[in-house]
């Protein structure tokens, strides 16, 4: 029932998405299924690529930025973000054993990616109503207040993400599916 509901669309069956695919191919060298899936409403695939854009303006490293984005989606559950923050992780320098620590749900041996995993896991378990001893280990660990708000971004754009893939079942695109996570695996 959820793709008839959430059909992958392309520019035949949604025109006024012209646009976001546009985009999306631009960014990513493809469109991803997520996109096609968001083309049901445009707007939605359009906040979708603005604030990836805006995290990738951020302070945050892309080892950073791929420990965020994991964690978010490994705290909702998200297989399709799972695969796909694994995959672009790998290309953006996140090490295997930081990856594979955040796929099962452990412990990051290097002291500061683990003190953003704490500190995410933190804001969302709490919805952010993080205390401020949480909010002292973080800074203690080498960041800094902007980039509390910056896990907030993050956050934000893995939100929209997780849950249009939990209500459009999204599937795993091709070039990802090696990289294939199951919340049920855990």
């Amino acid at each position: 029932m959820r793709d008839e509901r959430f059909p992958l669309h392309d520019a035949a069956s949604a025109p006024e998405a012209q646009a976001v695919f546009d985009r999306a191919e631009q960014t990513f060298g493809m469109v991803p299924n997520l996109i096609r899936k968001m083309a049901s409403a445009p707007a939605l695939a359009e906040a979708y690529l603005a604030l990836h854009d805006l995290l990738q303006k951020t302070s945050l490293s892309p080892t950073e930025q791929g420990v965020l984005l994991l964690t978010v989606s490994r705290y909702h559950e998200c297989e399709y973000c799972m695969a796909a923050h694994s995959m672009t992780g790998r290309m953006t320098g996140v090490p295997d054993h930081v990856i594979a620590a955040l796929l099962e749900d452990r412990v990051i041996d290097d002291p500061q990616l683990e003190a953003l995993r704490q500190f995410t896991r933190a804001m969302l378990e709490q919805r952010g109503w993080v205390d401020e001893p949480t909010q002292q280990a973080f800074l203690d660990a080498g960041h800094t207040p902007a980039q509390m708000l910056e896990v907030i971004l993050a956050i934000g754009l893995k939100t929209l993400s997780n849950y249009t893939n939990h209500i459009a079942g999204t599937p795993v695109d091709a070039p990802m599916a090696s990289e294939r996570w199951s919340a049920t695996a855990r």
